[in-house]
């Protein structure tokens, strides 16, 4: 599901990124709104609802690393939108630089934090209905922030 997640943000960036070229600035705040909103909300199930599952030494740090990029991540994605809004060239490259960071990102939860979440479903098959039931609150942030 995460996994999933990832490749439909990963692909509205790429859209947004289309339109912005295309000076498209309409159609691009669109696209950037839905692709923002599903990618704070995966950050929020990350950190509420999935890490605290995770415990250990090599975990914690690495989860500590991935908290600390979801704050650069939500912070780009309030740029970006901020830029959008004002039509300003400088969103390209705000927008290249967040699909950089969430390629590395996304690449480090998929290849080893999904994979030990994987082996704790095993035992806490009700983190899915957690998952699933879960709506951003207004206002929340990542911890680190």
């Amino acid at each position: 599901f995460m996994t999933r997640d990832h490749v439909s943000g990963d692909n509205e960036l790429e859209e947004t990124l289309k339109e912005v070229k295309r000076r498209d600035w309409e159609k691009a705040w669109d696209k950037a709104k839905i692709a923002s909103a599903r990618i704070k909300t995966h950050i929020f199930l990350e950190e509420e609802i999935l890490f605290p599952h995770l415990k250990g030494p090599d975990l914690d740090n690495w989860i500590s690393e991935l908290m600390m990029q979801h704050v650069a991540i939500w912070n780009l994605l309030d740029t970006i939108l901020r830029l959008l809004e004002e039509r300003d060239n400088e969103t390209e490259v705000k927008l290249i630089l967040l699909m950089q960071l969430l390629k590395a990102h996304n690449s480090i939860e998929e290849h080893s934090i999904y994979r030990e979440l994987d082996k704790e479903l095993v035992w806490n098959p009700n983190i899915l209905f957690e998952l699933r039931d879960s709506v951003l609150p207004a206002g929340w942030k990542p911890k680190y922030m």
